[in-house]
């Protein structure tokens, strides 16, 4: 990585810091971050840039702690937006100037780490090619257009409803309308990542929270 090996390994300790151990998607994801940043002239993204910068990423792996550490994005700040493709991929977006950067990691890396140490394992060969492979052999760098609407923008939200049917308060939106009637997209689509197993418990006392 040549002059940018010092800022890499400083980055790469407080990846590790944040993730709980060093892996080749630690690395990995620094090394897309810095070059995602570089991209879009972003010199300082959790100081003076920090609410230029907006990042999609496509797999909630350690790649995504590692991007999360370098740019200073979060999901909760709503300048970190996670599409679980369970693709190896990031794309950097600057909302002043509109221009946005997707970076995907080449599977060709793979062989290339097995050749630069092929008395290593694998995953110890992964993890010292990676730092020293070139830009150009570990990404794939393609300008693209990203619309984000305005409430999927940082802020404040932009909206509240309650869904008729559970009662519960859905923001930013993301409320369905069915026969002019609000509903949360769960209700809406009868679609839930959990199965209810008893009625909801009542709201606790302030004693009991104590």
């Amino acid at each position: 990585m040549g002059k940018n090996n010092s800022g890499f390994l400083t980055l790469l300790d407080e990846a590790v810091g944040f993730h709980g151990h060093l892996c080749a998607g630690q690395i990995i994801g620094v090394r897309i971050a810095m070059l995602g940043l570089r991209e879009l002239g972003i010199t300082d993204p959790k100081g003076k840039d920090r609410k230029r910068l907006i990042v999609f990423v496509e797999i909630d792996r350690c790649a995504t702690d590692a991007i999360m550490t370098v740019t200073g994005c979060r999901i909760g700040r709503r300048n970190m937006k996670v599409l679980d493709y369970g693709k190896m991929a990031a794309t950097f977006v600057d909302v002043e100037t509109g221009r946005a950067v997707r970076i995907v990691s080449l599977q060709t890396a793979r062989k290339k780490a097995a050749a630069m140490y092929p008395g290593l394992s694998d995953s110890a060969a992964q993890m010292k090619a990676y730092r020293e492979l070139d830009d150009g052999d570990l990404f794939q760098v393609q300008d693209v257009a990203v619309s984000i609407p305005p409430e999927d923008m940082p802020g404040r939200p932009l909206g509240k409803e309650q869904c008729v049917v559970c009662g519960e308060t859905v923001l930013d939106c993301r409320e369905m309308r069915k026969d002019d009637r609000v509903l949360c997209r769960p209700c809406a689509t009868n679609n839930r990542y959990y199965n209810e197993m008893a009625l909801p418990r009542p709201p606790l006392r302030a004693k009991e929270l104590l």
